[in-house]
């Protein structure tokens, strides 16, 4: 007999799945009967459909005895899997590359997205196979706590592990191999972090890394497209010279970026005179469209943009997004200069441009003039003839008299939009991803309001805001305070929000150690009206736990009903239980109880302290380990501490602790966690804790 269920059409089911996460796709229909066997493969096959570990609620238990095991037994599941997706920072990724050591024998993989993935020994080598033999796509951003790692060899005294050294040398191997004739990758996201350490990963591909190996083995022929975000543009030169067949190249400069460690651009100088340079050619003759990204400070890094334009004559397309700040005043060209169309002719362009033929900017640039010369620069693209020629005129120019920054735009539909978007709340750095803005950072300025009355309007795709907080930390006369009239922000409803950040501090060692009644109750009360304007707040972020403390002490009444019980995902730094006031390090006996109280649901806790992982504490800490007892005092605190937090939160199933431990420590919190949680998994070094439930 056919149930009513199987009457609809397939299409209701695709509908349905798409609403749906893998996990709850597989639990779900899976095994019902050989039509919703097909129908989940038929979803698992669609490009940008398949395994994403990256929701919060992925419990590691359902995830190793059930989901695991459902899908490496079942080859019709492996062959319908064309895309993965894992973000490290709030799920069980780590453990699938890890339980799943041939990952490369799913036949039909073709897409794969590591997002702030801590790497390891089996992940690097999947890799290196999956590049050869799967791939034809790949977003690799690593998890910044890895290049932490990585630095510990600058410091002689300290000694690392024989593992560690492999584990450098391997992620340095494979990005060799991305770059080489071995890898059959067509597109390629790569995010490198500031890398200051001797492994010099920057420059993996220079010509003399690669000085003992042939130079065609050193070329992936397949590679088409890449997207890199970098600091040492060094690595943008080696990387053309080994991708001969790349039609599109998307770099975003960080900030203070530089060419090279051995040349630093904001001493200077730069000239491209020098031997080295003019002698160094790009082939670029497939190069199509460049797009890039970045702040320039000092004029050598001005000049060095010249000389990469002058090396991409060929290229048809370019798409430049660029903030000019005046930061040394041994930069004449840019404190000195107004950027118009001799500015952009001058320095952002080839100084051959026959192939050029879409050339699209949005520049933003400290200027002290008067807005009136708006008119003027405007004016300058219509009479330049290089401009006039490609009919290259129609610019929109505008001055924000609040910060002092001049906008110049190739497209009248962005500056237009600007206006509307109170160009002196945004912070610059969001706008050159308009209009496909996923989050956005806005000053806690007194008319944010006016601004937030219009998101659900100007913004429907942002889901994340992040406010800066400005210095918020410590009671300091030099702060300004708060402008923001706490009854402008109630009944301000924001529909696609689901994520709200607090500050931007958010790393080890920040944990707030002073405070002041009155900038306490101030922040309080307007932290709670925004707190509670999300319909379905999932995601906190706020820099300090006592905020959350304050806000329950002096402005309860202003939270909406219910608004902290739907966060699932929670972050913060956690005052020291060394430094500080007593009152402080007494802070976080209060964690568990107020998470059980009002956050019975979270599902993934990240913490930020300056030292030890325990967060709770009767009394001071010893500040320096001199006995055995002393550290198994601190073990059993950590254990208990542990067992609070997991018995009270009966849904956590990831906890990320951010800190700073002695060695001594490793083995008996090792010891210590693998007996009392023999059932979960976990991660412990002297940097950061992971325990996944």
């Amino acid at each position: 007999m056919i149930s009513r269920l199987e009457i609809l059409p397939n299409e209701v089911f695709f509908n349905i799945f798409s609403h749906l996460s893998w996990n709850e796709i597989l639990t779900s229909f899976w095994s019902l009967n050989e039509r919703f066997n097909s129908l989940v493969c038929s979803t698992f096959s669609m490009n940008q459909t398949g395994i994403i570990i990256r929701q919060t609620n992925l419990s590691y238990k359902i995830f190793l005895t059930k989901l695991f095991p459902l899908i490496s037994n079942c080859s019709f599941l492996i062959n319908s899997i064309r895309h993965i997706h894992f973000d490290g920072s709030n799920s069980n990724s780590y453990d699938f590359f890890n339980q799943n050591g041939h990952i490369h024998n799913y036949p039909n993989l073709k897409s794969l997205v590591l997002n702030q993935i801590y790497l390891s020994e089996l992940l690097i080598e999947n890799l290196c196979l999956l590049i050869q033999y799967r791939l034809k796509e790949l977003t690799l951003i690593l998890d910044e706590d890895i290049f932490k790692v990585f630095r510990l060899e600058d410091k002689p005294y300290v000694m690392v592990s024989s593992q560690v050294k492999k584990r450098l040398l391997m992620f340095k191997d494979l990005l060799n191999e991305i770059f080489s004739e071995k890898c059959q990758l067509i597109s390629l996201r790569l995010d490198i972090l500031c890398d200051h350490s001797y492994l010099n990963i920057h420059q993996c591909l220079s010509s003399s890394a690669i000085s003992n190996t042939s130079k065609i083995q050193y070329c992936c022929m397949t590679l088409r497209y890449v997207d890199i975000r970098l600091h040492y543009t060094c690595l943008i030169e080696h990387l053309i010279e080994h991708v001969p067949n790349l039609e599109r190249l998307s770099v975003y400069l960080r900030e203070s970026w530089n060419r090279n460690k051995l040349w630093d651009l904001t001493i200077g100088p730069f000239e491209e005179s020098d031997t080295m340079l003019v002698n160094k050619k790009f082939d670029v003759k497939k190069l199509k469209y460049f797009i890039l990204k970045c702040a320039v400070n000092y004029d050598d890094q001005l000049n060095y943009l010249k000389w990469f334009f002058n090396n991409l004559s060929n290229v048809e397309k370019i798409k430049i997004r660029l903030r000019i700040n005046g930061v040394c005043k041994k930069s004449p060209i840019i404190n000195e200069s107004i950027v118009d169309a001799n500015f952009i002719r001058k320095y952002l362009m080839s100084d051959t441009t026959n192939n050029l033929i879409h050339f699209n900017f949005y520049i933003i640039s400290i200027c002290k003039l008067l807005s009136n010369y708006t008119e003027r620069t405007i004016n300058s693209f219509k009479i330049h003839p290089f401009f006039i020629e490609r009919q290259w005129t129609n610019v929109k120019c505008l001055f924000d008299p609040i910060k002092f920054y001049q906008h110049l735009s190739s497209s009248s539909s962005c500056i237009n939009n600007l206006s509307e978007y109170f160009p002196d709340l945004i912070f610059y750095s969001d706008i050159f991803f308009w209009p496909n803005l996923k989050y956005i950072e806005v000053d806690f300025h007194e008319k944010v309001h006016l601004y937030l009355e219009r998101f659900n309007e100007l913004f429907p795709n942002v889901s994340c805001i992040k406010f800066d907080m400005g210095s918020q930390t410590y009671c300091d006369n030099s702060i300004e305070p708060f402008k923001m009239k706490q009854h402008k922000l109630t009944d301000i409803q924001l529909r696609y929000v689901t994520r709200l950040d607090f500050g931007l501090y958010f790393c080890r060692g920040f944990g707030s150690n002073g405070s002041c009644d009155d900038r306490n109750k101030e922040r309080a009360k307007i932290l709670a009206p925004l707190i509670s304007m999300p319909v379905q707040l999932s995601y906190l972020r706020i820099e300090q736990f006592q905020w959350l403390l304050h806000i329950i002490q002096y402005a309860f009444d202003e939270l909406e009903e219910n608004v902290l019980i739907n966060v699932r995902y929670l972050e913060f730094c956690v005052p020291s239980c060394n430094y500080g006031e007593n009152e402080t390090v007494l802070l976080g006996k209060n964690l568990v109880p107020f998470l059980s109280k009002y956050m019975p649901y979270l599902q993934t806790l990240c913490l930020w302290k300056r030292d030890d992982f325990p967060w709770s504490s009767t009394r001071r800490w010893l500040k320096y380990l001199k006995t055995t007892e002393s550290i198994n005092q601190h073990a059993a605190r950590f254990e208990q501490d542990l067992c609070e937090l997991v018995e009270q939160l009966k849904q956590l199933v990831y906890l990320d602790i951010h800190g700073e431990i002695n060695d001594e420590k490793l083995e008996s919190y090792r010891l210590m966690v693998q007996k009392r949680f023999s059932d979960a998994h976990f991660s412990i070094e002297k940097s950061r804790f992971r325990l996944w439930i």
